[in-house]
């Protein structure tokens, strides 16, 4: 239950943060245009994972805008973030840690975030990849295009 409730505090942090970031970036010199978005969140558990994984961000002509937010809470294991431009360039990273090996006595939850704000991002298929090991916790990934 402990778990679940700072999950679910990491989260709203996140999405606070993230939907201050949308509006203020809205706001900034584009009051007379016809403006349109698009949100998309997936979460995604991992129990005990060592299976890297690619989750793809389609970015078409229209996007003037891009963010991307990754938020992650880490119980045991390793993960890092990494994203790429559709050329395969690395746009940003970061990584987790457990120090702690979990007992009945002691637990520990990393939690690591990234935003990252794309003006003009290049169209194409970015990429958000999860390289776990042995990592058990969970991410979520937030994407917003205008």
């Amino acid at each position: 239950m402990k778990n679940t409730i700072k999950f679910v505090t990491c989260i709203s942090m996140f999405l606070f943060l993230t939907s201050n970031a949308f509006s203020q970036s809205q706001n900034q010199g584009q009051q007379d245009c016809e403006c349109s978005s698009t949100s998309l969140s997936r979460n995604i558990e991992l129990d005990d994972s060592s299976d890297t994984e690619d989750i793809k961000i389609e970015v078409s002509d229209e996007v003037k805008k891009m963010f991307i937010g990754v938020n992650s809470i880490i119980e045991s294991g390793y993960l890092t973030v990494e994203i790429y431009d559709p050329s395969g360039n690395k746009k940003g990273n970061f990584s987790v840690e457990s120090q702690l090996k979990s007992s009945n006595k002691k637990k520990e939850q990393v939690c690591g975030q990234m935003q990252k704000q794309i003006d003009d991002p290049e169209k194409g298929t970015w990429r958000v990849k999860l390289i776990p090991k042995n990592a058990v916790g969970q991410i979520q990934i937030q994407t917003s295009q205008y």
